[in-house]
């Protein structure tokens, strides 16, 4: 009889992580689309400050780089809001997300406070490649294109 009991215990506890895990997935996706929304967006915005701060880090052809960028975030970050395509966007905009880090915050360039400034935002750029890693795994969650809100 406590098999019996455990194995209830233990279904009715897979059926309540089931249904928090499409919910906190879809928020996760969210998140993370967020961040690229918004950053392609400013760019898309302010166009000319976003060439010139390619420029200023020496990335080349810095007009074709923008644009390459700012199609990657929108799209990416639509993909993954919307749940849809979510493991081909996630493992992009993860391997965009480290050679952006690699680019844009060369911490072992720096000394002092803006070592440990670059240090940090490179180690934030590295947990949200966390994220795009476990949705390559994860896929969308139900609450998604992808899902259709299917059981």
């Amino acid at each position: 009889m406590s098999s019996l009991h455990s194995r209830d215990r233990a279904s009715a506890y897979a059926t309540t992580v089931g249904a928090w895990a499409d919910s906190l997935l879809l928020a996760a996706r969210l998140f993370l689309a967020a961040v690229f929304l918004y950053s392609g967006a400013v760019k898309l915005l302010a166009w000319q400050a976003a060439v010139t701060e390619f420029g200023q880090l020496d990335v080349p052809l810095p007009v074709i780089a923008v644009t390459a960028t700012v199609v990657v975030q929108l799209l990416g970050g639509l993909a993954i809001g919307l749940g849809w395509r979510v493991r081909a966007a996630a493992a992009a905009l993860a391997a965009f997300t480290v050679i952006a880090t690699l680019i844009g915050h060369p911490f072992w360039t720096f000394g002092g406070v803006e070592f440990q400034r670059q240090l940090t935002t490179a180690l934030e750029h590295l947990a949200i490649v966390g994220g795009f890693l476990l949705l390559t795994v994860t896929g969308p969650g139900r609450l998604s294109l992808e899902g259709k809100g299917r059981a």
